[in-house]
């Protein structure tokens, strides 16, 4: 017989794929958690029908049972009946601890999580100027420090150019974009120069020739979508409120460039902190919620006590009377029987007369 050598490989347990751990812990949170949250509806279902296969039972019970049976049976209807009550109104405080969590965890993760700024505006130059500018206000928004702290902002701007001769002849012209302050100071600033896309005068023949119908019927123009990635400026003090563009022309001439439109594009990007609770921002909400359940529960149920259990609190306030009324019973029972024996005892004489005859 030959020996046949198999090479068998055990698996490292140690070179886990930590990825898939992080998942399935993540699953399993997350189905815990909605059983808990939905654990108090399966049991006002379970309650109500088992009171209902009471109640008929009951019922048919009742039909053929003596007068004493047919009032166990009513005295177990009620207490049944006022049992799934009781569960209503304990479900009913469930949940509304349950709104109470949800609403305060989503409010305490939405002040922590910061939304990357995503803005895309006109801007109109004022040609009546040597230098044309455009400014960008956030005030527009309402908003007067658009970007939040720490964040990377990134300024975009797109250029709508007609082909014209006059643009053609222009060629280069620069662009500088500065970021200001709210006293109107210079935050950052970045110049760069633009011009179109070359294209040689065979090309733009042979281009028109072929575009000439859509040309014509105003589907296709001949303009050139310019878009120029300004300015990266890291978001501190003292804050950004305005961003400020301008054209100027190419050295020892006086001409401009020609536009159709003009547009700023805004992007922000967080920290990598604040970009990974922005990512989760859901399973965060989830988690908050649950860690803030029981503590609302537990405060709802120590403070607001008497106003969610009316009937609990009056039995409670009942049967300690009562055992205060035995206690002082109690000890006026004890303090009259020492009484009565520490009371000293009268002793009577008699004595007897006799008669002489």
């Amino acid at each position: 017989m030959e020996e046949l050598d198999i090479d068998l490989k055990i698996p490292d347990p140690l070179r886990a794929d930590w990825f898939m751990v992080l998942v399935d812990i993540q699953a399993d949170l997350i189905y815990n958690a909605l059983v808990v949250l939905t654990s108090p509806l399966f049991l006002l279902y379970r309650s109500y029908r088992r009171a209902a296969a009471t109640i008929s039972a009951a019922e048919k019970t009742v039909k053929h049972a003596p007068s004493r049976i047919k009032g166990g049976a009513a005295r177990v209807v009620r207490r049944t009946w006022f049992g799934v009550m009781g569960a209503c109104h304990v479900s009913a405080i469930m949940v509304v601890a349950i709104i109470l969590a949800v609403v305060f965890g989503v409010g305490i993760v939405s002040l922590y999580v910061e939304k990357p700024v995503v803005l895309r505006e006109r801007l109109f130059f004022d040609y009546t100027e040597d230098t044309p500018s455009a400014v960008f206000s956030f005030d527009k928004k309402k908003r007067p420090f658009g970007v939040p702290l720490g964040h990377k902002v990134h300024v975009s701007l797109v250029l709508w150019m007609p082909e014209s001769e006059l643009n053609r002849r222009i060629g280069l012209f620069q662009l500088k974009v500065e970021l200001l302050s709210l006293k109107g100071e210079i935050i950052a600033r970045s110049s760069q120069p633009c011009m179109l896309r070359f294209r040689s005068k065979p090309i733009r023949l042979a281009r028109t020739f072929v575009m000439s119908v859509p040309l014509v019927a105003g589907i296709a123009n001949e303009a050139q979508t310019m878009r120029i990635d300004a300015l990266t400026h890291q978001e501190k003090w003292p804050r950004t409120r305005a961003v400020r563009a301008t054209l100027i022309p190419r050295a020892q001439t006086r001409l401009l460039p020609q536009l159709y439109e003009a547009e700023i594009v805004i992007n922000s990007r967080p920290p990598w902190t604040k970009r990974m609770a922005y990512n989760w921002r859901w399973t965060l909400c989830v988690w908050t919620s649950m860690y803030l359940y029981v503590p609302i529960l537990v405060t709802l149920l120590w403070c607001f006590r008497p106003f969610l259990f009316p009937n609990v609190t009056s039995r409670i306030v009942v049967e300690s009377q009562n055992s205060e009324m035995e206690v002082v019973e109690e000890e006026v029972g004890g303090r009259t029987l020492r009484e009565r024996r520490n009371k000293p005892r009268r002793r009577t004489f008699t004595t007897r007369q006799e008669t002489y005859v």
